[in-house]
């Protein structure tokens, strides 16, 4: 169990434990305000907790939390909607393989390319940015926040075509072999529209977000997008 889980579940009990029923909106406005306030932190603890765990479906679970009720009735609903995180949780939390499914389903780029990447030295191109937008993808993808891994995935497949010796990613696949390209002609023709569309659109009456399922489709092709990159720049290692 890894240190964020272990926490996660420790608040978990205490949520659990909290007396908040010891307290009603019939009370004194001062009684309510301490079990709201205590309630309140061990709640913020919680989240916090949870999302450091890096598992993208537990901070889908957590993108719509309120964790600053005001009253002891929204601190009700609160506990209700933690409890159906910490059923979640405490499902998870007994699966022995959970922290290597975590790194796998949280990770938009298989974390092992990614060190293999930042272990290139002598290259012709400067990596850094490069490295760090596949790092800041990692991260915003793990934390459930899908705009910026869309945008981010848009800003890494404009960032790399030098490195096939083209200026768009266009040419990048018109330039690949057959087998690469079909994978990179998805990227190009269904990741970067779905990318376009959260970027350019104005605001509506009503919106929709994007979700995991929009991007999860194009993990593959960005992992074989960033490996041809380490085989173009693999001769200039030193």
């Amino acid at each position: 169990m890894t240190v964020a889980l272990s926490l996660a579940t420790q608040l978990a009990d205490e949520i659990d434990k909290f007396p908040l029923g010891r307290c009603g909106p019939s009370d004194d406005p001062d009684k309510q305000y301490a079990y709201v306030a205590g309630f309140r932190d061990i709640a913020k603890r919680f989240v916090g907790a949870v999302k450091r765990i890096g598992d993208p479906d537990l901070s889908i679970l957590m993108a719509s939390l309120d964790t600053s009720p005001e009253s002891i009735t929204e601190a009700y609903d609160l506990r209700a909607e933690l409890y159906v995180v910490i059923d979640v949780l405490n499902e998870v939390a007994q699966n022995p393989n959970y922290a290597a499914n975590v790194a796998s389903n949280a990770a938009f780029l298989n974390t092992e390319v990614l060190i293999q990447l930042k272990a290139i030295q002598g290259a012709r191109l400067d990596l850094k940015k490069l490295v760090k937008m596949c790092e800041e993808l990692n991260d915003v993808y793990a934390r459930g926040n899908f705009i910026s891994s869309a945008l981010l995935l848009r800003a890494i497949m404009n960032h790399v075509p030098p490195v096939f010796g083209v200026t768009t990613f266009s040419d990048v696949v018109a330039n690949a072999g057959r087998s690469v390209k079909a994978i990179l002609t998805r990227l190009n023709d269904e990741a970067r529209p779905i990318a376009d569309l959260h970027t350019h659109i104005i605001m509506r009456a009503t919106e929709q977000l994007p979700t995991k399922n929009q991007l999860e489709p194009y993990k593959a092709g960005f992992e074989v997008l960033i490996q041809e990159v380490l085989v173009r720049l693999s001769s200039d290692a030193t």
